[in-house]
């Protein structure tokens, strides 16, 4: 931080107190990242993705209804320049329809009728999308974390990621995990900063940022759940946008991206570090076979019989430069 300080202004997102950063040296507001329909659904995504424990099983029609509500209530906030607390306000009231006359009335007709749809389905298929939602927005009942993303009135300034993708300023992001965690809050805002990277990336000369963006996602499977990342991996680096992602194990990344995600966020990757420590066989005998095997010269020397004459051969042999049980001690 010191250092980054002599380049620019440095900014802490530190909504659970891990650096002991003061909540009112600024705010930003995850509303200005709602500009539309499909930026509400990847909000409601990131929310989804962030709240949901490792492993926890997936409801295949609650838990994408109350993805959708959850999407439709972000952008009625954002239109009517709403806290973004006022979702889980309205996630409370199962029967206010206030969301639906904002969408409606801002020309979103069809997000409209998805709302009005779920405040007017029975009495349990409500209760469940509803509470599967709240679940989903449970962030939003932090006060500690909110202060960070709801304006108090005292003028603090507000952090807007298209500005801080033009300067030469630092990010800091900082959350736990488990009960209580900001990781929606905090995936909410790196992706706010990288899409809005891509974006002045697309409008520079060759449709990349003339000074590299680094994102160092340190564990990212706890503080930086984004869904679609390993999809757009490869893509961000075309765009000058370089990312690092951190993780304790395999199966952590399984856990955040699914088997399938895991491996396509590997393949993509240029450059791969094992850092040590890890003991999942699978993941390091795959990592030896790719560290691959060498070429070792070997000697052997015979004798004839009594008398005879000394013979010498050589030959070469392949051997595995690493296995499973050096990658596992180091």
């Amino acid at each position: 931080r010191g250092p980054r300080a002599d380049a620019g202004d440095v900014w802490v997102f530190d909504p659970q107190q891990i650096a002991g950063e003061p909540p009112d040296s600024w705010w930003w507001n995850p509303l200005t990242y709602v500009t539309d329909e499909v930026r509400a659904a990847k909000l409601a995504a990131i929310f989804a993705a962030a709240s949901r424990p490792p492993g926890a099983r997936v409801d295949a029609f609650f838990d994408s209804a109350a993805q959708d509500l959850l999407a439709g209530l972000l952008l009625a906030a954002a239109i009517d320049h709403r806290p973004v607390t006022q979702v889980y306000t309205w996630l409370s009231r199962p029967d206010d329809d206030t969301a639906v006359d904002l969408l409606r009335t801002a020309g979103y007709p069809l997000t409209a009728d998805l709302v009005a749809g779920v405040i007017n389905a029975p009495d349990r298929q409500r209760g469940g999308v509803y509470g599967t939602a709240a679940q989903m927005a449970s962030v939003l009942t932090n006060r500690a974390a909110t202060c960070w993303v709801v304006d108090d009135g005292t003028g603090r300034p507000q952090f807007d990621p298209q500005v801080f993708v033009t300067s030469t300023d630092t990010l800091y992001l900082l959350s736990k995990e488990g009960r209580g965690s900001a990781g929606p809050l905090t995936t909410a805002l790196t992706v706010a900063v990288i899409e809005a990277a891509e974006e002045h990336a697309a409008a520079c000369r060759g449709g990349r940022l003339p000074i590299p963006l680094l994102g160092v996602l340190d564990e990212a499977a706890n503080c930086a759940r984004w869904p679609d990342l390993p999809d757009l991996y490869s893509h961000f680096g075309s765009r000058g946008i370089c990312l690092m992602t951190i993780l304790q194990s395999w199966s952590q990344g399984t856990d955040a991206w699914g088997e399938s995600g895991m491996r396509k966020l590997w393949s993509v990757a240029n450059v791969a570090v094992y850092g040590g420590g890890v003991k999942e066989r699978d993941f390091l005998e795959a990592l030896a076979a790719l560290i691959g095997d060498y070429d070792k010269n070997t000697r052997s020397v015979s004798h004839a019989s009594r008398g005879g004459h000394r013979q010498t051969t050589e030959h070469l042999t392949r051997e595995r430069i690493l296995d499973a049980s050096d990658l596992a001690a180091l």
